[in-house]
């Protein structure tokens, strides 16, 4: 049945227990900014579909996406904001089979998933003056997440079963107006990420490739008995990592006025470096377990009895810098015409690997290689009344995932097309609220992922996600 030296296949048990590339909010939710990045950070902004975002300052939101815009604020002004983000996602199976080292059989289970989830995600801003000249202000938001829940039954089962990342960025802030015409903007990201995933292991595959071998006092024909058989559900076991990092960024802006109705702005938020210190939590089969840790070879003891077995590990993710090119036109006093063109830094996220504190477990590695991206968007606002706003808005969104072979279950992303609408509306002069409203449509998108690629061990996800995302956003803003 194994076509490969046992001692790789050791290797590769671990190192698809876990799947990480990046709710609050980790993957599987197709309604991101590319890639596991989520732009949602303001309602007033999704209306347009965040175009002209760093060179319009409707509101304090400007803290985030561009800090330079705090000079058009005047006063003190807060604003609270929270979006719903609602994915389907359904998977329909095109043959997932377990590795072919493992002989390529089918694996058991539905035909069909759905990974989609409801998220929420809440955005704080707050500004305020301290001269003529200088400006001082604060963000709180997610910047990144996602989440996965598949049935603990579905074919791609040893690649992710559930889990979410969250990262929470604190963002403080100044600006300094120059002149008239210019304004500069800087701060710092203090990010706090948390993530929890899980999966299942695959019991039967971990058994054979120990029985199999010369050195254990246990065989093949044991693990048989036990009813430990690869791709078995009733005898698998389970695996969930957990972790948390805090790291430290920078971010500035610009914004330029050369004449009057013209707005010009760049922004720049700066990668971020994590370093997660985790626990590795294992569920294994009693039956398992009980083969593992009666293994009385001396020459591999140490292994069985040291496998699957709780511990520590540690795991480096690099969050990408980003920056954007932002410009608005005010055609009349009606109208205002904006646009935007961002690009994600992605191509330095090429692989996430998982070291584990146990000597006999191998890291865990799963390689992305992912490309760079660019996302557009074009939007504007009709002011009906003077107490009325109405918003409109088109995005094309990259994905930098290169292809099929590079989709994960945990990552199912594509390009992404933004159809967008919002209202804005001031009640009093100092109460104001905003709603937007985004439909994310996504070509459906095949996966054809072997979840092991150095000797075939892991499981081969193949087939079709058919996605679709709806985004409805609110916001209240009080000025004092």
């Amino acid at each position: 049945m194994f076509r490969h030296p046992a001692r790789f296949y050791r290797q590769s048990v671990i190192k698809c227990l876990v799947t990480v590339s990046a709710p609050l909010v980790w993957f599987a939710n197709p309604a991101h900014a590319g890639g596991f990045a989520l732009i949602e950070h303001g309602a007033s902004g999704l209306g347009h579909a965040y175009a002209g975002s760093a060179a319009v300052s409707n509101d304090t939101s400007t803290v985030w996406f561009n800090p330079a815009g705090m000079s058009e604020i005047d006063g003190r002004e807060i604003a609270v904001g929270v979006h719903i983000l609602d994915s389907d996602n359904k998977w329909t199976d095109r043959g997932t089979t377990l590795g072919y080292a493992l002989g390529g059989a089918e694996v058991s289970g539905p035909e069909t998933a759905n990974p989609g989830v409801i998220s929420t995600l809440p955005n704080f801003y707050y500004v305020a003056p301290i001269d003529e000249k200088w400006r001082y202000g604060l963000s709180i938001g997610v910047p990144f997440g996602s989440s996965t829940e598949y049935d603990a039954d579905w074919k791609g089962r040893y690649t992710a079963v559930e889990g979410g990342i969250n990262v929470i960025d604190i963002n403080p802030a100044f600006s300094y107006e120059v002149s008239e015409k210019i304004s500069l903007g800087f701060g710092l990201s203090i990010q706090q990420l948390t993530a929890e995933l899980g999966s299942s292991v695959d019991s039967g595959a971990v058994c054979l490739s120990f029985g199999s071998r010369e050195d254990t006092s246990f065989s093949s024909a044991d693990c048989v008995n036990a009813d430990l058989t690869p791709g078995n559900l009733a005898t698998d076991s389970t695996a969930e990592i957990s972790g948390d990092s805090t790291a430290i960024s920078f971010n500035f802006g610009a914004l330029f006025q050369p004449r009057e109705g013209i707005k010009l702005g760049v922004a720049y938020r700066h990668s971020v470096e994590h370093e997660l210190d985790g626990d590795a939590d294992f569920g294994v089969n009693a039956e398992l377990r009980a083969l593992l840790d009666g293994n009385t070879s001396d020459t591999t003891q140490a292994i069985t009895q040291g496998f699957l077995r709780d511990g520590k590990g540690d795991a480096e993710v690099s969050l990408p810098a980003t920056l954007s090119f932002s410009g608005a036109w005010q055609v009349n006093d009606k109208i205002q015409l904006m646009s935007d063109l961002t690009w994600t830094g992605w191509s330095t996220f090429e692989e996430l690997r998982v070291t584990y504190e146990t000597p006999v477990q191998p890291d865990s590695v799963t390689v992305f290689a992912w490309d760079d991206a660019i996302r557009f968007s074009a939007g504007l606002s009709y002011l009906v009344s003077p107490r009325m706003t109405l918003r409109g808005g088109y995005a094309f969104d990259e994905s930098p995932i290169p292809g099929p072979q590079r989709r994960t279950t945990r990552i199912p992303g594509n390009d992404r097309t933004w159809i967008t609408a919002g209202l804005g509306y001031q009640v009093n002069s100092n109460f104001s609220f905003d709603v937007g409203y985004a439909l994310i449509m996504l070509d459906d998108t095949p996966i054809d992922n072997l979840y092991e690629e150095q000797n075939g061990a892991g499981t081969e996800v193949r087939g079709i996600y058919e996605p679709s995302v709806n985004i409805l956003s609110a916001q209240i803003n009080w000025d004092f």
